[in-house]
């Protein structure tokens, strides 16, 4: 009976183990299988996010202009066809599911210029505001011009009303990766409005036309730039800040890299040179003149650079690429202080290492 019970008993014993070994192969080969479809569907939909959200704000998209043509009563899948066929968008779904988010369900009609960098948002808004003329008119915007100057040159120009351009440059929302950390606020767009030759047209929307310069400045401001920038620990922001104030000081390109180089040490040096005392920051806000009264330097401002420490809240001008490579490797010297040179007449200065020589230096400026 011991030997019978022990053969009953050895069977079960037998097939049990197996069992539950070929379970335990089951459950992780099927958890495996889990974790990976979890995985694969993770990665396709983060990529097809990645693919929307590049479209939808116009990234990693060139300045390539396109014209089309709306006819009357046309429909959002219409639209939203014509601009796949013509490479302004990607995702026709997609489009069409922002403009019913943003309740827009007609168009204008005519001819329209567009841009592959331009946003849903932006096309959107290009689209239903009204025609604009089909006749151009090229236009050099020169290095340290002010945004103000920029709207004033462009309304004289019949491209577009200077306050609704200036309106458009403090409120719109711009999609632009430099600007990602940029407050929304007066002047914000000052430093970002490349200065170079534009064609626009006669009656262009302010968001066209300023979009052309912003993306003029996302191609000038180059990745080695980007990394110089990066390197230096700099920000872009304060980067075109410095800039602006080089190109308003520096009358000669030679001398760029020189009053960048004054900045710099007055930023690093703080605690002995707290300010930058660059008057051209304060005739952003009062306005140009030749000379500034006492009154003017007791101005209660923060671009008021006498009173106030550090850089001003935004640049003062929209500079050019001398001026931004100054800002971004600026030279190396010991001077912390210039005056004009009025012995020369080519805008040129004293630069000067301490205060006494400064001083002196201004002395003999005041004999001439």
């Amino acid at each position: 009976m011991p030997q019978y019970e022990s053969r009953q008993e050895h069977p079960d014993a037998g097939h049990e183990p197996g069992r539950k070994k070929k379970k335990k192969s089951f459950s992780s080969m099927s958890f495996l299988t889990y974790i990976l479809f979890i995985l694969g569907v993770s990665f396709v939909l983060s990529t097809v996010a990645i693919l929307v959200a590049n479209d939808m704000f116009g990234l990693v998209q060139d300045e390539t202009p396109v014209t089309i043509t709306l006819d009357k009563d046309e429909t959002v899948s219409q639209v939203a066809s014509k601009l796949k066929e013509n490479g302004l968008i990607d995702y026709k779904w997609a489009f069409k599911l922002y403009a019913a988010l943003k309740h827009t369900d007609s168009f204008s009609t005519g001819e329209f210029q567009l841009a592959s960098s331009m946003d849903y948002g932006q096309l959107i808004s290009e689209l239903r505001r009204a025609n604009q003329s089909s006749e151009t008119v090229t236009l050099t915007i020169p290095e340290g011009y002010t945004i103000q100057q920029i709207a004033e040159l462009l309304e004289k120009s019949r491209v577009c009303g200077q306050d609704e351009f200036i309106e458009t440059a403090n409120t719109y929302d711009f999609s632009h990766e430099f600007l990602e950390n940029v407050p929304m606020e007066e002047n914000r767009l000052e430093g970002y409005l490349f200065p170079d030759t534009y064609e626009f047209y006669i009656n262009e929307r302010p968001v066209s036309a300023i979009n052309k310069m912003l993306n003029n400045f996302n191609n000038k401001y180059t990745k080695e730039m980007r990394a110089l920038t990066e390197e230096h620990g700099l920000t872009i922001a304060e980067v075109v800040n410095i800039a602006s104030l080089v190109e308003k000081e520096a009358k000669l390109p030679s001398e760029q890299g020189t009053i960048a180089g004054v900045i710099r040490n007055r930023l690093n040096h703080a605690d002995a040179y707290p300010y930058l005392d660059i008057d051209a920051a304060l005739l952003y806000v009062v306005g140009h003149k030749e000379q500034l009264t006492a009154e003017d330097l007791e101005t209660d401002s923060p671009y008021n650079l006498r009173k106030s420490t550090g850089l001003p809240p935004t640049a003062i001008c929209n500079p050019g690429v001398g001026a931004l490579l100054a800002a971004i490797s600026p030279e190396s010297h010991n001077y912390y202080y210039y005056v004009l040179d009025k012995t020369a007449d080519n805008g040129s200065h004293i630069f000067s290492s301490t205060l006494e020589e400064h001083n002196a230096a201004i002395a003999r400026m005041n004999k001439q």
